[in-house]
Formats: C-alpha cells, sequence, structure tokens
C-alpha cells in the first residue's frame, strides 16, 4: 500500500465515527447544538482531518522521493558504471604489475643459472687444464711455509744465584762451581 494510506483511512474512520455516534446524543446532552457541535469539532472533526492531512503529505513526500530517485537512477547508474571501469582498469594494472614482476623473477632467475653455469665450466675447464699440466711436468714441491731453524750455538748462562758465567752447550745443564746452584741451557 502507499504512504500515508493508514493515516487517511483512520483519519477518516474517525471523523465518520463521530457523525455516526454524536447526533444520538444531541437530545441528551444540556449542552445545546452549539457545544454538542463544538465537542464533535474538537473531538473528532479536527483529529480525523488532521489525520488526513498528515496521510496526504506523507503520501506526496513518498511520490517526490520516488520521482527524484527515478530522476537521479541515470547518474546512479553511470557514477556505479565509472566506478566499476575505475575498480578493472585497477585490477588490470595489478595484474600487469605481477606480470612484469614475474618476468623480472624469471630474468634474474635466468641470469643466476646462466652465471652459476658459466662459473661451473670455467672451473671444469681450468680443472682440466690442470689435469693435463700435471700429466706433462710433475708438480714442483710444495713451498715450505717456515725455513728450518738455525743449528743451537754454545751460550754463555750467569749464574742467578752468584753471577758467576759459565759457557754451556745446547741441552747441557752443570752445577755452578761457587754456589753450587744447577745451570741450565735455556
Amino acid at each position: 500500500m502507499a504512504a500515508g494510506f493508514w493515516h487517511k483511512a483512520i483519519g477518516v474512520l474517525w471523523a465518520a465515527l463521530g457523525l455516526i455516534i454524536y447526533p444520538n446524543t444531541l437530545p441528551q446532552s444540556g449542552y445545546g447544538v452549539d457545544g454538542i457541535i463544538a465537542s464533535w469539532i474538537v473531538f473528532f472533526l479536527f483529529p480525523g482531518v488532521s489525520l488526513i492531512c498528515f496521510g496526504v503529505r506523507k503520501h506526496r513526500r513518498f511520490k517526490w522521493k520516488q520521482k527524484y530517485l527515478d530522476e537521479q537512477e541515470p547518474f546512479l547508474l553511470q557514477f556505479r558504471l565509472e566506478i566499476q571501469k575505475l575498480e578493472h582498469e585497477q585490477e588490470l594494472g595489478r595484474e600487469e604489475r605481477k606480470q612484469a614482476e614475474e618476468a623480472e623473477e624469471a630474468a634474474r632467475l635466468g641470469a643466476e643459472k646462466e652465471a652459476t653455469l658459466a662459473a661451473m665450466r670455467a672451473e671444469t675447464e681450468a680443472a682440466a687444464r690442470r689435469e693435463a699440466t700435471n700429466r706433462i711436468t710433475p708438480p714442483p714441491p710444495p713451498p715450505s711455509s717456515t725455513p728450518p731453524p738455525p743449528p743451537l750455538m754454545p751460550k754463555n748462562i750467569s749464574c742467578p744465584g752468584c753471577g758467576a758465567r759459565k759457557v754451556l752447550q745446547p741441552m747441557q745443564s752443570l752445577e755452578c762451581e761457587y754456589c753450587g746452584t744447577v745451570l741450565v741451557y735455556s
């Protein structure tokens, strides 16, 4: 049902109820015709007409709103289509970026693979050359990292007890002639 229908229906029913009930009370009341008409207007006619006017106003507003929405519908539809186009373009842009990133990653992996293969080929070729060279000439002896120590020479040792000096051969130990302290070659 249309907006405001129930307000209008209740307003008409209320005013009609007043017309049906009030004339029956005319002979019984002591207020006279003017008092009964005034009370009928206050209690039945005014509220009934108010409800009818409220229902009519609500129905008009509903019609205006519908008219406004009908006028705005093409614009709203166009707006929704534009939003959908923008979202579609953004999705395409995301897909293009994703494809570009995947292509870049594939190129990087391919370059790393080629570099690894080139390094392995170079290492294999170098090993083959070394093996061929080793077959032709014997390898030179590895250079010693430390030169052999010089031969040990006799040392002049002073006694820690008395200060007397004595010459000792390598790995030799003697007793001091003056104080008896043992002297060790170090």
